[in-house]
């Protein structure tokens, strides 16, 4: 919503007149320092957007996304509590993590093999998030769409004629990631296909799910969690690389990963009051380009660093002398 727009009429709600609003000097309070969202006219009693609310800056993936505000009239002191709940729009397209996606395939893969795909990002949620791929057609791939537990959308490439490197060396895709937002939009990635003459297993990972406990007032370097994936193939195709797949840009600066190693540290500042769990998404890959992927989720623990905050800025209240002992 535009700066001015109006959210809805306070005054009316709580059946206050125009002119109680300036007598008891209305105003929206809020504990937040950096930025107000929305204010009152005194002379309508509209609660007013004042500064572009961003649901993907406020709350990222949270399916729901509340703005809390207090309303503040004086004489005699009254807070009424406001919840804004801040509504999704498809205003991000679907955004693959690199732009072109390598694979090495065999020449000796059978038909009906898979393999696991890049996912693209939507920062939006729900229906406007990411709901399908399409793959431009060819004679050698079609494509499958899973959907996992939390909704969330990933492709597999799936081989419907065997490769001959005789014949074809290589191959270029066009993958495309669509939501499901009124317009619809989309994004893209190259896939490239290289025909080989043999890596035959893809890594795997120990657990598909990593959970682990850290609580919030952890140093830089502190280790979260190793991450372990095995290859059966020997050489170059058993040699496995460890990397962020498709990471928030919330999480980028918190945490860092070994490549060789799989070990996950801490970066930057763990605050639990901004995220009490984070989910990471892990990708092991050998040297041809086979890859897998796993999970980490980091229950962050509270521990007491925030000291209690008192939003009421500023109180008048006047008190006549002859007042009687025990008035409030």
């Amino acid at each position: 919503m535009k700066r001015g727009s109006v959210i809805g009429n306070i005054a009316k709600d709580l059946g206050l007149g125009i002119a109680t609003l300036s007598s008891r000097k209305a105003r929206i309070d809020t504990d937040r320092d950096d930025k107000r969202y929305c204010d009152i006219n005194l002379s309508t009693g509209d609660l007013i957007v004042t500064e572009r609310v961003d649901r993907e800056s406020l709350c990222d993936k949270k399916s729901t996304c509340i703005l809390k505000e207090e309303l503040i009239l004086e004489h005699p002191l009254e807070l009424q509590r406001i919840s804004i709940h801040v509504q999704d729009i498809n205003d991000n397209a679907p955004v693959f993590s690199e732009d072109l996606i390598s694979f090495e395939i065999t020449e000796s893969a059978m038909k009906g093999a898979k393999f696991l795909l890049t996912e693209a990002r939507d920062a939006d949620i729900g229906t406007n998030a990411v709901q399908r791929y399409i793959v431009q057609n060819n004679e050698y791939f079609t494509i499958n769409v899973n959907t996992e537990a939390g909704g969330r959308k990933h492709g597999e490439l799936v081989l419907v004629k065997e490769l001959d490197r005789e014949q074809k060396r290589e191959l270029q895709l066009v993958l495309t990631a669509l939501d499901g937002g009124s317009p619809q939009r989309s994004g893209t990635a190259v896939i490239h296909v290289a025909v080989l003459d043999a890596n035959d297993n893809a890594p795997v990972f120990s657990d598909p799910v990593y959970k682990v406990s850290l609580p919030e007032n952890s140093h830089a370097n502190t280790v979260v969690i190793k991450v372990s994936a095995a290859d059966a193939d020997e050489g170059p195709n058993g040699e496995i690389t460890y990397n962020f797949d498709h990471m928030s840009n919330n999480y980028v600066s918190l945490f860092s990963l070994d490549q060789k190693t799989g070990e996950i540290k801490v970066k930057g500042p763990i605050d639990y009051e901004t995220d009490s769990s984070i989910e990471l998404r892990i990708r092991a890959k050998d040297g041809p380009g086979l890859t897998s992927y796993c999970t980490v989720i980091i229950d962050i623990r509270d521990v007491n660093d925030n000291q209690p905050i008192i939003s009421l800025k500023s109180l008048s209240n006047p008190i006549t002398e002859n007042v009687s002992p025990g008035t409030e």
